[in-house]
């Protein structure tokens, strides 16, 4: 400002002389100083001000020349460097600030100089003309206003794609260098006239461009930008093609410096070049939205394209006048995929879902939107028109669909899938809610036979419980909240307690104990089985190495299914648990689901192989209630057949149950297997077996499942402790299921009167589900 105002008032020689030589350059090299301190106090964008510094200093260099040696237009090249300099400064920090500079950019800056550098060629045209230098020598004084006009160019170009404010830097640098380019234009003009004098006003746009470049030096920025905005590239651009198109038009009629012609000609073939750049960036920008739209794996679409069709079709909906049918939704949930994936590997689980898809794309129709929404979900959005009978329709297709087993590469998966219809309007006012009212009646949809339900406004509570009760229930299996209750397996021989088998429940804190009909179909929906599995292992063996301390050498039962049994790591998990408890092997009997035996899974046979060479006894739970598993156990060793409790309930008086239970006993002798009867609830159907050959018993008509410590009592009031064993069952080898056993000559214990006092036992017999249950079964 004080220079400003000496070249305003001129009156005084000294005061000209003085700002002139000293207080002109001073500034500039001031400014310059300033920008190098910036360098070396701050790390950051060292070698950009380092540049720039180095390039502000020359101008500043040359005033303090000029009053000793003049003009020095021999060293007009040197002075150039300034433009090369503060060029290499500003591309660096467009480099830091958006990372790789792209080619776009670049054909940017060739379009905006070949216009800036023909217009000057025309603006300055009448110069060359009236000036008596040499070519050469007008060419290096046109470079000057040129190079600053080019400096602005970068400058605006580069605060047009970051903003005002992502850097303000920019705009700072824009404004200096369009007072630099000020001032060498207007000077040009005025040395050519012959009325330039030294301490002109414009004289004054120098410093103050080089304070404009300092201040920016120490201005803070935001940081790197992956990719800048677009939006304000286009309008210079545009505007900068419009020139050059309209210099090669007026060229024709009008005689142009042949110089800007070839400016305007090679700008137009950086404008062609650009816009093969702009065409291949819409290509990606259309295969990236694509892809954003797309599932990597199914090559569906995904969510965003769901949401995205949703709110296509709430708008198309809101333009619709009464009470017509709008869009419709589908949400189909894979059951117990968690359980294949897990079991086999995610890479098996991918190809199951890329199956499903498949086998999904050929069950919907051509207006249909497909997509994956979820891990195993996909979503169907129905056209406007859609009425329940005809979704209906396409669900039950899409059940059918899925019902025929997947053949992968490694396995043979059988999945089941849970639909849930909503309609707008018939089941929300806007089909943005489509997807959660969907969501409500899969869940519903889940305990259906047909697998398929439409929404109920009084399912959205239960929803909210069950989401509840799987989160109550995840967090009880790691807070220790699981517990097992044990019930004994008597030998029918000599009624010594052969095992107990260990039967899962939740202690809830609210102080009710929960049996497993409460909770299991929880922990199937919330694919907590696994870590419930674990949970019951580390319970059962826990409690028979404390019973094995005691001097009880017991044996217990664990539930598994076949799902379990899928496991790639059970068997060593296994493994590990009997070396970390220090149980014996054979102290473990694993109860698996007949589903093992009706499965082609290779890997569960491999598994149950392992299990026998670990030496781990096996036994069938359940047998009798599947089909096709007589076969399956010709390929499979296993140490107990457990009857179904429905072929025993009725084996004292009904001759089918009677011919079933016999059979059943020759079956399983004959195979060198132990016959086990569960669900034994009173006397007569404990005598009829015992005559009938079975070899063990489980049920109420002994003890109810107790307690660890009940447990105890009960066998301490029998006098049981020193017989409970894990011994095989010893038979006669031409004993057969028809000949009775020998008598027994001990007093067999009376049937067990439940006490009120033990915790969750029952004066009826109730049914005690399996850990897992048969609905788990999913894998073939």
């Amino acid at each position: 400002m004080v220079y400003g105002g000496m070249t305003i008032v001129r009156s005084n020689a000294t005061l000209i002389t003085l700002t002139g030589q000293w207080l002109y350059p001073s500034l500039m090299l001031g400014a310059a100083g300033v920008v190098a301190a910036r360098a070396c106090v701050r790390r950051d964008e060292r070698g950009v001000w380092w540049l720039i510094a180095a390039g502000m200093s020359i101008p500043a260099v040359r005033n303090f020349l000029y009053p000793a040696f003049g003009p020095m237009s021999s060293l007009r090249p040197l002075w150039l460097l300034f433009y090369a300099l503060m060029f290499a400064g500003l591309l660096l920090l467009l480099r830091i600030r958006v990372g790789r500079l792209p080619l776009a950019l670049s054909l940017d800056a060739i379009i905006v100089g070949s216009a800036v550098a023909a217009l000057a060629a025309i603006a300055f045209g009448p110069y060359g003309a009236a000036t008596s230098e040499s070519t050469t020598e007008v060419v290096l004084a046109l470079a000057f206003p040129v190079g600053d006009l080019l400096l602005v160019a970068l400058a605006a170009g580069a605060l047009s794609m970051l903003g005002w404010r992502a850097d303000r830097r920019w705009a700072l640098l824009v404004v200096g260098f369009a007072f630099y380019a000020v001032a060498d234009t207007l000077y040009m003009f005025y040395v050519a006239d012959g009325s330039y004098l030294r301490g002109s006003w414009f004289d004054a746009l120098r410093p103050a461009a080089a304070l404009l470049v300092a201040v920016a030096s120490w201005t803070t920025s935001r940081g790197q930008t992956g990719h800048p905005p677009r939006r304000a590239t286009a309008v210079p651009q545009l505007l900068f093609t419009v020139v050059l198109m309209g210099l090669l038009i007026i060229g024709y009629d009008a005689r142009l410096p042949r110089v800007a012609s070839v400016l305007a000609t090679c700008g137009l073939v950086a404008v062609a070049a650009r816009l093969a750049v702009a065409f291949r960036e819409i290509s990606q920008l259309v295969d990236s939205h694509r892809h954003s739209m797309t599932d990597d794996l199914t090559k569906l679409g995904n969510r965003r394209a769901m949401s995205t069709a949703l709110s296509t079709a709430s708008l198309a909906h809101s333009t619709q006048t009464g009470n017509s049918p709008g869009p419709g939704m589908l949400l189909m949930d894979l059951d117990h995929f968690k359980e294949i994936n897990d079991s086999f590997g995610h890479h098996v689980g991918d190809e199951l879902l890329c199956r499903v898809g498949e086998r999904l794309t050929r069950s919907t129709r051509a207006g249909d939107v497909l997509a994956r929404v979820g891990g195993d979900e996909f979503a169907i959005l129905l056209p406007a028109g859609v009425e329940l009978d005809e979704a209906e329709e396409i669900a039950a297709r899409i059940v059918e669909a899925l019902h025929e087993p997947f053949v992968l590469d490694e396995v043979t998966a059988r999945v089941e899938a849970s639909i849930g219809i909503a309609l707008c309007p018939a089941h929300c006012s806007e089909p943005e809610d489509l997807l959660q009212r969907a969501d409500v009646a899969m869940y519903r949809a889940k305990e259906l036979p047909g697998r398929v339900a439409s929404y109920d406004s009084t399912q959205d509570a239960r929803r909210v419980d069950e989401r509840r009760m799987i989160g109550e229930l995840r967090t009880a299996i790691g807070n220790g909240q699981m517990t097992c209750h044990y019930q004994p397996k008597i030998r029918a021989g000599d009624g010594s307690v052969h095992s107990v088998e260990a039967l899962v429940r939740w202690q809830h804190p609210s102080g009710a104990l929960m049996a497993p009909d409460e909770f299991l179909h929880f922990a199937e929906r919330g694919g907590l089985m696994r870590p419930l599995a674990t949970s019951v292992l580390n319970l059962a063996l826990g409690q028979v190495q404390a019973w094995r301390k005691q001097g009880i050498e017991m044996t217990v039962a664990v539930n598994l299914s076949a799902t379990n049994l899928l496991d790639v790591d059970l068997v060593s998990h296994v493994g590990d648990l009997l070396r970390a408890y220090e149980v014996p092997a054979d102290a473990l009997i694993l109860e698996l689901t007949e589903g093992v035996l009706t499965s082609n899974s290779p890997r569960s046979y491999s598994v149950v192989e392992a299990f026998q060479r670990l030496g781990v006894k096996l036994s069938i739970d359940d047998f009798g209630t599947g089909w096709s598993s007589l076969a399956r156990l010709q390929e499979m060793t296993v140490d107990e057949l457990k009857l179904d409790r429905v072929f025993v309930g009725r084996v004292a008086d009904d001759p089918r149950s009677i011919a079933i239970v016999r059979s059943t006993v020759a079956l399983a002798h004959s195979l060198g297997a132990s016959l086990v009867a569960e669900g034994v609830e009173d006397a007569a159907t404990l005598a009829a077996l015992r005559d009938y050959g079975c070899d063990i018993t489980q049920g109420y008509v002994h003890c109810p499942p107790l307690p660890p410590d009940e447990l105890d009592r009960w066998l301490n009031g029998h006098g049981w402790p020193a017989a409970a064993s894990h011994g095989p069952i010893r038979r006669s080898a031409s004993a057969t299921s028809d000949v009775a056993p020998a008598k027994d000559n001990r007093t067999y214990p009376p049937p067990c009167t439940v006490s009120k006092s033990i915790p969750g036992a029952m004066a009826t017999p109730v049914s005690d589900n399996n850990f897992a249950q048969k609905s788990s079964e999913s894998v073939e």
